[in-house]
């Protein structure tokens, strides 16, 4: 079966209902390719321009994870993180960054996994599984 015909594989939480991932970035166009990707698999998908703005639904809204940018205008994704876990202590952390080589923090798991941009899809859907699979 086709990717655009085969139906999405919607996954569920403790909560029977599909998990919430809130996807930080400040570029427009990844944003929305990355928003319409994870929704394809069947994630309730939402999304901020910057942290701020990300703060903001996390203080309305259950999110599983959180998949930001490192590198934005304002709150950086590390620091971002970190006030996100003080906010909701089970949320997981996945960043995004097309600047490898001078992010720190990088895999380390105090901070969560960095994928390089640009980002492979397949590699995407696997790493949020994998994350959401330690949730269980």
């Amino acid at each position: 079966m086709s990717r655009s015909n085969r139906p999405p594989q919607v996954l569920f939480s403790y909560m029977d209902r599909p998990y919430t991932i809130l996807f930080v970035e400040d570029e427009v166009a990844l944003r929305e390719l990355v928003m319409h990707l994870l929704s394809e698999e069947g994630f309730v998908v939402l999304t901020a321009a910057d942290g701020h703005e990300a703060l903001r639904i996390l203080a309305e809204r259950h999110v599983d994870v959180l998949f930001t940018d490192i590198v934005m205008p304002g709150i950086s994704g590390f620091q971002l993180a970190s006030q996100a876990k003080l906010m909701r202590p089970n949320i997981k952390v996945l960043y995004v960054t097309g600047h490898a080589q001078t992010a720190t923090g990088g895999n380390d798991p105090r901070h969560g996994k960095l994928l390089p941009k640009p980002l492979r899809p397949a590699l995407l859907v696997w790493e949020i599984n994998t994350l959401l699979e330690g949730a269980n």
